[in-house]
């Protein structure tokens, strides 16, 4: 037996002991009651006996005392006297008993309350010793658990020292990493220096190639203007001024309408997995493409042929939305990552300022994926996300300048100006802000989900996609209400983000949008009817996008295809 073991044997022995003490103080008086309450009922019982016994002693005798009667006068007197004599100690005695056995009674009844009472403790004796034998048993347990847990623990000391060693390893091996880092990040340095320097010196070839080439086109256009002076054509001065005029008036029409596309001329693979974004640049030569590949890639259209002119990469997830600032030729793509990168078109890279080790223009600060992000006048850029909040960066100081506290997760966002915004949100609400206040200066309420917006070439109209009514809204932004809902049974978005556009001509003659089962739909703007409905996708369209002069269409799907219609 251990010494643990003798050290918790006496400890509950001398529990024992004491609650044995404790719990037989209470009882020790009732019992020596009793003890004395049973002898002298003994007692009384044998002073009755007596009294029996004298009182049967007197009868005999008061029965000879009558039968001798009649003897004599003086033996009459005496034996009258001797018999009141009797009859008097007769009743003491019998009074006596009376007395005696109500005493008993009374002691009788004692001994029975505390036989109860006795009975009880023998009770709850008997239920304190069971509890003793289940504590003992438990104990026995403990100590079978106690003695793992020693075994447990001696176990952990020597991992604990193994661990201890290897630590020390670990911190050795740690060090020498660390060496290898710093001489890594010395020549990393280094070699970015170089590179920036190398890029300067690219950047000043390329901007003196570019004053070659505008001094060249210069001199070209002064030449094409000095023939021009020479070789002008005839006008005849007999042509009515009237028909003239409609001419004029007839190519400016022509001028702001196109043309509604009704084949696929092109189909090609675009970024792997979905297609969630595409925008084309405002001059029409060029367009990007975003999605799930966690690319940003630039195409360009020749012969009726797409031909892929460079990627943006950097982002860590799937690109949700995509702006180009033709005026700074700067690219904003905002990622399932929680961040809005942007790039410059003349590098296709990440923008980067002299010494700077990090992308400068990569904005972290959502918490939740940013599903839009637009540029916000000069510098700057506006995105939404699902954390319910927008947020307005200046990319001169490159930091959050604004948040805006929309309350619910935003879908899609468009600008008016350099200060206005509009949103679209899950809470079916589209909301009206301007940046220097923080509530939003009005809302829409519509019957579902917003998943897109778009605003027309005036400015004047604005187009909401609703998810849950499977329908367009265009609402009027000088009155902030609905005038014109487009529907059609081929039409349901299959993405909380699927796109629907105007065209891009001043009286935004169509609205196209696509659907869940692959179709692309052509709606009349002026007359809310369908003109065409598409059909070459085998995915659910996703983005889609107007050439800027309206020659022709561009539509991606969930599938990574992207098909080019025209008219034909």
């Amino acid at each position: 037996m251990t010494v643990i073991d003798s050290l918790v044997r006496n400890e509950i022995l001398n529990s024992l002991k004491e609650r044995n003490k404790s719990e037989s103080r209470p009882h020790f008086h009732i019992i020596k009651s009793h003890s004395k309450l049973a002898e002298l009922n003994i007692t009384l019982k044998q002073e009755i006996n007596e009294l029996k016994m004298d009182n049967q002693r007197l009868i005999q005798e008061n029965l000879e005392l009558r039968k001798s009667s009649g003897s004599g006068i003086t033996t009459t007197t005496l034996s009258v006297d001797k018999y009141q004599l009797f009859e008097e100690k007769l009743l003491k005695a019998q009074e006596e008993v009376i007395d005696l056995q109500k005493r008993l009674v009374d002691q009788t009844q004692q001994v029975i309350s505390l036989n109860k009472t006795l009975k009880e403790k023998d009770d709850e004796l008997s239920t304190k010793e069971v509890k003793i034998l289940e504590l003992e048993n438990k104990i026995e347990t403990l100590k079978t658990i106690n003695k793992e847990l020693e075994n447990k623990i001696a176990a952990c000391e020597e991992q604990l020292k193994v661990w201890k060693d290897e630590k020390v390893e670990i911190e050795l091996q740690y060090n020498c990493l660390l060496q290898k880092f710093n001489k890594a990040k010395e020549e990393y340095q280094q070699i970015l220096n170089a590179s920036l320097r190398f890029r300067e010196e690219q950047i000043e070839k390329m901007n003196k190639f570019n004053e070659l080439e505008a001094e060249r086109i210069q001199l070209k256009l002064k030449e094409e203007l000095l023939k021009a002076q020479t070789d002008f054509t005839h006008v005849n001065l007999n042509d009515n001024p009237m028909s003239a005029a409609a001419s004029n008036q007839s190519l400016k029409m022509h001028a702001y309408s196109i043309p509604l596309v009704n084949k696929a001329v092109y189909k090609f693979d675009c970024n792997e997995g979905e297609v969630n974004a595409i925008k084309y640049h405002r001059n029409g030569k060029y367009f990007a493409t975003g999605g799930g590949d966690r690319k940003i890639k630039l195409w360009e259209l020749k012969d009726g042929k797409t031909e892929h002119i460079g990627s943006l990469i950097g982002s860590n997830a799937s690109v949700a939305s995509i702006d180009i600032d033709s005026e700074n030729n700067l690219i904003a793509g905002t990622s399932f990552d929680f961040a809005c990168r942007l790039w410059s078109m003349n590098d296709h890279r990440l923008r980067l300022s002299t010494g700077d080790v990090q992308p400068t223009h990569t904005l972290t600060g959502h918490t939740n994926k940013v599903l839009s992000g637009k540029f916000l006048g000069v510098m700057k850029v506006v995105t939404g996300s699902y954390d319910r909040t927008l947020k307005v960066w200046d990319l001169m100081q490159k930091a959050c300048i604004k948040t805006l506290f929309a309350g619910s997760s935003c879908n899609d966002l468009v600008t008016l100006d350099s200060q206005s915004i509009i949103s679209g949100h899950l809470d079916k609400k589209i909301r009206f802000w301007d940046i220097r206040m923080d509530p939003p200066q009005s809302e829409i309420s519509l019957q579902g989900k917003i998943t897109s917006l778009d605003i027309s070439s005036n400015r004047n109209y604005l187009l909401a996609s609703i998810r849950d009514e499977n329908c367009l809204k265009m609402i009027d932004t000088r009155m902030n209400q609905v005038t014109e809902t487009f529907c059609c049974e081929e039409y349901r978005p299959g993405f909380d983000w699927a796109r629907a556009i105007f065209s891009p001509d001043m009286d935004h003659q169509f609205i196209c949008a696509g659907s869940a089962d692959g179709s692309v739909i052509i709606w009349n703007s002026a007359s809310t009817k369908v003109e065409k409905v598409l059909k070459e996708h085998n995915a659910s369209v996703i983005s889609l996008a107007w050439h800027p002069q309206g020659h022709h269409l561009i539509t991606c799907d969930a599938k990574k295809k992207a098909v080019i219609w025209a008219c034909k």
